[in-house]
Parts: C-alpha cells; sequence; structure tokens
C-alpha cells in the first residue's frame, strides 16, 4: 500500500463551476478558492493520488520549467494539508492517469484563496443554534 492524498471529506465540500473550485471546511468554517491550474490540480487530487503521481502528470499535463511545475504543485499540497482540505490514507491504486485533463496547458503557480469572513455564519448550526424569531443565519443568545 502506498500513502496517498485525498479530499478530507469529513469536512470538507466542494464544487468546480467554470474552471473555479470552492471548497468550505466545515469544522472551521474558512472558505476557499481556487482557479485555473489549482481547480484542475485540485480536481485530480480529491479522489485520492500520491505526490508522485500528481508531479508526474503535472509535468505530462502543464508547459513550463519542469522546477517551477514540481515546486508549484508541491506548494499547493503542502499548503492544502496545512488547512486539513486534504488527508493522508493508504491506497491500494491510484488512477490519477484516466482523471488528467486532455492536452498541454500553461503552468501558472496555483494560489489558495482563504477567505474568514462568513466563519461565524457558516459555524453555526442551521436546527440547534438559531435564534428562533429571526431564523438562519441569525445565532441565538448564547
Amino acid at each position: 500500500m502506498a500513502s496517498a492524498l485525498g479530499a478530507n471529506r469529513n469536512y470538507v465540500v466542494y464544487e468546480t463551476i467554470d474552471g473555479e473550485t470552492i471548497l468550505i471546511h466545515l469544522g472551521t468554517g474558512t472558505y476557499y478558492s481556487l482557479a485555473g491550474v489549482g481547480s484542475e490540480v485540485w480536481e485530480m487530487l480529491a479522489p485520492g493520488t500520491t505526490r508522485e503521481s500528481l508531479t508526474a502528470a503535472g509535468r505530462q499535463r502543464y508547459e513550463g520549467d519542469r522546477a517551477s511545475i514540481e515546486m508549484g504543485l508541491s506548494g499547493l499540497v503542502d499548503e492544502l494539508l496545512r488547512e486539513e482540505l486534504l488527508v493522508e490514507f493508504e491506497a491500494d491504486t491510484d488512477a490519477l492517469a484516466s482523471r488528467l485533463p486532455a492536452g498541454q496547458v500553461p503552468f501558472t503557480v496555483p494560489v489558495l484563496q482563504v477567505y474568514t469572513d462568513m466563519q461565524e455564519f457558516m459555524l453555526v448550526d442551521p436546527i440547534h443554534e438559531v435564534d428562533e424569531s429571526a431564523g438562519w443565519p441569525h445565532a441565538g443568545a448564547a
């Protein structure tokens, strides 16, 4: 078995629309945005893959300096792990090659945008912790 990385399915929900991925960490209330290369990389990582497979896929998918591609991908993976959006697990197989988009595109360093402005609302339990007269997203008196 190999150590793989994948979406932290216990706490993270995400959706990709028109080349932008929005992620929400339900444990912290922080939400995130990845666009362009970052969104593609998330789509490769989320189902599960190894760092080695991601790096090989990046060299195949992206045009540019090999060292820059590897550093950019590694940096994004490290940041996603720090934010607990990715988790490590043991995997028997790695089907990243079958999920790799076709063709080559220029590499730009992926940037994880972090937003904390709505944490208070994201962490309110919409059933148990709301003001009964005002409703969600208004927190009840604690």
